[in-house]
């Protein structure tokens, strides 16, 4: 009799570390929590919660197995959109709205030092590196090679992120190079060669004129210093 009630006293103390559904107070302290363990959870280190704003009125008593939540982030957005659904039989059914205020883990080409306007940028002034960026730019550098020999066009201070429009591109293909080209669809692959008709910089696109039918004109993202990708991801 007393193992049969150890077991059972045992049981309780463990259900809520099992998984087991258990009451809780529902309240906005409580949907910041859970909104910033639903974004944890999916993402990861990719994305740093600031905040999240949701308003509850009264908080109320409800059993967590009745909670549903539904995550939307669009890319590289600075707000997270969450959904908080209640479904309990002595509740009305409710949702709760709550934005999350986030930040993005973005690799980045930073300044090691004071870079001024007219510098040519060396190898010894920039350094890769990782930031939280809430309002993330579209034009950021992420290889070294776009920066290395640029020069700049403003100051730079350090630590900031470089951007392209910060620097005068450095083209890693000069016009006349004969280049690698792959055409890639998803199904069929393949490679040939072309002669750049203008310089190339990493990531944007270069016209071509292919080696074997020198009266037409292609066009292609660089991906390396003798490489360019044409597909219709890429574009």
């Amino acid at each position: 009799m007393k193992k049969a009630f150890y077991s059972v006293f045992v049981l309780l103390i463990l259900l809520p570390f099992l998984g087991f559904s258990k009451e809780i107070i529902f309240s906005q302290s409580y949907v910041e929590k859970l909104v910033k363990q639903e974004i944890q959870k999916k993402y990861g280190k990719n994305i740093k919660v600031d905040s999240v704003n949701c308003f509850v009125y009264k908080p109320f008593t409800v059993d967590s197995k009745d909670i549903s939540v539904s995550l939307r982030i669009p890319p590289l957005s600075p707000n997270a959109y969450a959904s908080i659904n209640i479904n309990s039989n002595n509740i009305l059914q409710r949702t709760y709205n709550a934005i999350a205020y986030i930040e993005w883990r973005v690799p980045v080409i930073v300044a090691k030092k004071l870079i001024t306007r007219g510098e040519i940028i060396t190898k010894n002034d920039i350094k890769s590196t990782v930031k939280y960026i809430r309002f993330v730019p579209q034009n950021l550098v992420v290889s070294k090679r776009q920066v290395i020999g640029a020069t700049a066009l403003q100051n730079i201070g350090i630590g900031e992120p470089i951007r392209t429009s910060m620097i005068s591109m450095v083209p890693v293909i000069r016009y006349g190079d004969i280049v690698r080209v792959i055409y890639d669809n998803g199904y069929i692959r393949i490679t040939t060669k072309a002669k750049a008709m203008q310089n190339g910089y990493l990531g944007k696109f270069v016209r071509l004129q292919p080696l074997d039918n020198p009266k037409t004109f292609i066009t292609g993202k660089v991906i390396d210093k003798d490489t360019v990708l044409i597909s219709p991801n890429s574009y």
